[in-house]
Order: C-alpha cells, then structure tokens, then sequence
C-alpha cells in the first residue's frame, strides 16, 4: 500500500477524477498502472458526492466563523481547479518525520533507513511521545483543510470517519520551522529536492524497456527526507495558489 500526496479538490478526489504520478507516467510511456486500495468501492455519482462536499464544507466554514482571522479561498469543483500529486511513498514520508523528531527530542538521526522502516515504531517517536509537547500536524492528520489560520481540529470527515485535520497554514508554518533547523534552503533550491534527492533507482526504463539494476534495501535518510519535504512544500504552494485540500493518500 504505497502512499501519494494529492492537493486538489475534494469533489475531484471523492469522484477519482484525478491520476497518481505513477499512472501519469504509466500513460505517458504507454503502461497501464491500475490502483487497487483497500475496501476498493464504485464511487457515489457525481451530484451525491457534490451535495456531500458542499454541505460539509459550509459546515465547517459556519463552525471556524468565529475564530477565522484571515480571508479563505476554498474551491470545490471536479473540472476547473487544477491538481498537483506526487509520490513521496511511506519511506520518505517517514524519513521526513523522523527528521523532525529527531531534532525534537535532540538525539541523533540514522543516516540510513531500511525499505521496510517505520517510523511510529522508532525510538525517537517514543521518546517524543513520553514528552510535554504541542501537536505537530505532520504527526497528528493526514488532511489539511485550505484555511489560512493556524490550527488542528478534531471531527468527521464527509465520509463519517473521525480524523484529526489541520490547516494548510499550519502546515505552511511546520515547514518553514523545519526548514530553518539547518537547510535555511531558498524555495529554488526547494522544489529541485523533488528531482534530485529521494530514491535511488532499482530499474531503468529505455523507452522500449524496464531493466533492472541494483535493488537498494536502505535509503539515505536525509535525502529521503528532503524528497518528502519539497514534494509537502509544493503541495502547499499549490493549495495556496488554487485554494485546494492536501491528503496523504493510500
């Protein structure tokens, strides 16, 4: 079960009208990738999932009223508003949060992670959570609503699940902290981490066939991490640019 990064309308996320970055390339070299998640069902039409979105998000917008200091741009569409994804995957995704962690609890980070790591299972997540500490979006949600504010809140999605989500601002704010720990990296220099650090490569396509190479069972930590942390980035310029949700997706 692999893990992407989509920010888009929830309208065009509900009704799958949008492709991961590995059925993009699919297309594009001419594969067919099919996904397959679990408790897989045919979608609700159209109209039900938006009357469903909608009410959910002036729902929410009647709730936060009070509190809300800075304007909100929240489109809700299944055409118009364009989307961004990529696939940062659990490894990088978790390489990212242990590098956080790891400067929060102030031990250090493994310079190599497995294939197989996780990271709710790492010591340093332990030693977080034995602490006194405020909560970290990267660690609490997987949903980040396109509010400006900063915050967490607890509820139902549109779907009834209770989750934890926060706002894209928050998360904004989470990562200019993180950046400033040590990278201090201008955005350039930012969005080049998406081609240029991450996973090394296991097979090579030619443009007539997949070969295959050496089949890597660690990973550099901190360049996963700072793949996961560009492909966040442009997450929230795009939400901030086309007034869309982010959901880790898998």
């Amino acid at each position: 079960m692999g893990l992407d990064v989509y920010c888009g309308t929830l309208i065009r996320y509900y009704s799958r009208n949008w492709l991961t970055s590995v059925q993009q390339w699919g297309i594009e070299n001419g594969f067919e990738v099919r996904m397959v998640r679990d408790n897989d069902r045919d979608p609700a039409s159209l109209e039900e999932i938006t009357a469903g979105v909608l009410g959910w998000k002036q729902q929410l917008l009647r709730i936060f009223a009070p509190s809300l200091t800075k304007p909100v741009v929240w489109n809700e569409d299944n055409e118009i508003t364009p989307y961004y994804t990529n696939k940062p995957d659990w490894c990088a995704y978790y390489a990212l949060l242990a590098y956080v962690c790891a400067h929060i609890v102030d031990k250090p980070l493994a310079q190599t992670i497995p294939k197989d790591y996780n990271f709710w299972k790492d010591p340093l997540y332990e030693l977080y959570c034995s602490k006194e500490r405020e909560g970290i979006t990267l660690f609490e949600c997987e949903w980040w609503l396109p509010i400006a504010d900063e915050f967490m809140w607890k509820g139902y999605l549109p779907t009834g699940h209770e989750r934890v989500v926060g706002t894209v601002g928050m998360l904004e704010w989470e990562l200019e902290q993180i950046n400033s720990i040590e990278w201090k990296a201008d955005e350039q220099t930012i969005l080049s981490w998406t081609d240029n650090e991450g996973y090394p490569d296991d097979a090579y396509y030619t443009g007539q066939k997949v070969q295959m190479g050496q089949i890597h069972t660690e990973y550099d930590t901190l360049s996963l991490a700072k793949f996961a942390y560009s492909i966040m980035y442009r997450a929230v310029k795009h939400s901030k640019e086309n007034g869309t949700l982010i959901i880790i997706d898998y």
